[in-house]
């Protein structure tokens, strides 16, 4: 008799990297506010001067800003690119550990319904040190180190445009600065999408990884349940989902459209099926959407109106 795939112990947290995505979130947030306060310091290196009207005069000539903005766009690159494409910070603390994590689901869930599989992966170090993990591990390493690249670049520019912005316009120092707080809480919010993006996605791109390579070496026949966290907060079309069979392309290119990976807390379970693609354990079905209606019932989000 065929066993069941494994469902997620908390529902309101179905990828379980939600501590994860905090202590990303706020990793990120102290590294914004260091450069928050390099720009805000340099603004001294400027000489300001009071001027006629309250307005202030500030050293621009070509050699200074040259070579204050180039120290600046070194400590920004230095704060968010820490550790370098090899050994990134933003990887190896939060994305590489939950990429990690959404392997050993998948594996412990792909164990436990096919003795085949267990039979070849043995065990879960075993399938760590797997060319094919090693090289999907490289992948999302590259990834990553693009997105810290993109968002010091994004920083760079947004608090560069506030600096001299505030200076041409002979603006008061603190109130620079005050203008500098307030573009820094916008890339706070910036880096926090980033965090409850990329984290979760890389445990769900992990399992179905992992499905993918399963079902080439092993002949696993499966598809993805999708699971909602069925929160408050979750949209409509992606609770619609819920408890529905899926493959692992569909899902891909599901996620990959309409901005449904940003900020999303779903995720998947792979379910192994006949060759009519039924479930197995057909219950596993029943229990997701018994979960579904459940949630609806308390009324609470507005995909419940649905």
């Amino acid at each position: 008799m065929a066993r069941a795939p494994i469902l997620p112990t908390n529902q309101a947290d179905p990828t379980g990297v939600d501590r994860l995505e905090r202590g990303a979130i706020r990793d990120l947030a102290r590294r914004v506010a260091q450069v928050r306060r390099a720009y805000a310091t340099a603004i001294d290196r400027f000489q300001p001067e009071v001027a006629v009207n309250k307005r202030y005069t500030f050293r621009l000539d070509p050699a200074v800003l040259a070579r204050v903005y180039e120290d600046l766009d070194r400590l920004t690159d230095s704060v968010f690119l820490e550790g370098g494409q090899q050994q990134l910070w933003f990887f190896d603390s939060y994305v590489g550990v939950a990429y990690l994590r959404g392997t050993a689901q998948e594996f412990a869930n792909l164990a436990q319904q096919s003795p085949a599989y267990q039979a070849g992966r043995q065990d879960l170090a075993n399938l760590l040190r797997s060319r094919p993990y090693q090289d999907r591990i490289a992948l999302i390493r590259a990834r990553e180190f693009e997105e810290m690249k993109g968002l010091s670049g994004q920083v760079k520019a947004d608090m560069g445009r506030v600096l001299s912005d505030g200076m041409a316009r002979g603006l008061n120092p603190r109130e620079i600065a005050s203008n500098l707080a307030d573009q820094a809480r916008i890339e706070e919010r910036r880096a926090k999408r980033i965090a409850r993006t990329e984290i979760p996605t890389a445990l769900r791109r992990a399992r179905m990884d992992e499905a993918d390579d399963a079902a080439e070496q092993y002949g696993t026949q499966a598809m993805q349940m999708h699971m909602s966290a069925l929160s408050p907060t979750t949209r409509a079309h992606h609770a619609s989902r819920h408890a529905k069979l899926f493959t692992t392309d569909q899902q891909r290119a599901w996620w990959a459209k309409d901005g449904n990976s940003i900020n999303c807390k779903c995720s998947t379970v792979t379910v192994l099926v006949d060759d009519h693609g039924k479930p197995l354990v057909p219950g596993i079905v029943d229990r997701a959407r018994k979960n579904y209606q459940a949630m609806k019932a308390k009324g609470k989000g507005a995909w419940t109106e649905e």
